[in-house]
């Protein structure tokens, strides 16, 4: 039996899952202690190339749309001891399964970091500025708000059979880590154990994210108050007014170089934030 098992959804990002299977296959790990399973979402034309080309990697079908679902998927054929949740997006560290292992020693559920990474690091596209200071900061996530991002999460097997499967429609990192965090379960963040993420390049990958976001967060959102639409609209303002405090970030980030890039960022920043509230705003309208 498997130690651990690597748990990936997947949908038409054949190119990206094959540069995340090659780093998983080159883990300091024992090969024979892990397994990897992908959840894949029908992507269309199959993924009989991808099989071929990693006959140890384990393909499930997930036959309704959705990351949860996927994930869901691949949980119900794991072995391991331990469950490791990352995306098909994401390149692993040759030792990101030995040290998220070792991060699960006090903990139940454990959230490694995530660095965010571009095409060329001289070239930086304003979303990728942006992104470069404010997507994926797992220590903030974990510290203050009480999840992980399952691009890097590991979990005892006994803690995620606890929490039981994603919810689709939700936040689904949000909704699986605060379940854990209600049932008692300790959640620690793990600066050693290290994946890489490509950062969103334009405008319209960054709006897709937060549109899916917001619309989560709507739905996720308490329905049986009277006060849901002013505590909405609230949170609206709140999000416009926070563009002015994070240009502080933008100025003192050490994962920007160039006055360029500061600018670009500060400027990208402004714009989704304004962008966020106004598409709040409207799920108020219908």
């Amino acid at each position: 039996m498997p130690d651990v098992s690597v748990i990936i959804p997947h949908f038409s990002q054949k190119a990206l899952l094959a540069l995340c299977l090659e780093s998983l296959e080159r883990q300091t790990l024992a090969r024979a202690r892990y397994e990897i399973i992908v959840g894949d979402n029908m992507t269309p034309g199959g993924v009989d190339d991808l099989k071929a080309q990693f006959p140890r990697v384990v393909f499930v079908e997930a036959r309704e749309r959705g990351a949860a679902h996927a994930r869901n998927a691949a949980l119900a054929a794991a072995k391991g001891a331990f469950i490791a949740f990352t995306d098909a997006d994401c390149v692993a560290a040759p030792d990101w399964l030995e040290t998220g292992l070792a991060g699960l020693k006090d903990a139940d559920l454990c959230g490694g970091r995530i660095e965010v990474t571009s095409a060329d690091d001289a070239r930086l596209s304003p979303v990728e500025a942006f992104e470069r200071v404010f997507a994926f900061r797992q220590r903030d996530y974990i510290e203050r708000k009480r999840f992980a991002a399952t691009a890097n999460l590991f979990a005892r097997r006994q803690a995620a059979e606890a929490i039981g499967p994603f919810t689709n429609g939700l936040s689904e990192d949000v909704d699986w880590c605060r379940r854990g965090a209600a049932l008692g379960l300790r959640l620690a963040f793990n600066d050693r154990s290290i994946v890489l993420h490509p950062a969103r390049r334009d405008w319209s990958e960054l709006v897709r994210k937060w549109d899916r976001i917001i619309l989560e967060r709507w739905t996720g959102f308490a329905t049986e108050t009277p006060l849901r639409r002013p505590l909405w609209l609230f949170l609206a303002a709140a999000t416009a007014a926070s563009a002015l405090p994070h240009l502080v970030r933008v100025a003192f980030s050490p994962k920007l170089v160039r006055l360029r890039d500061r600018a670009a960022a500060a400027g990208v920043l402004a714009r989704i934030r304004f962008w966020r509230a106004a598409r709040m705003t409207a799920l108020l309208r219908g």
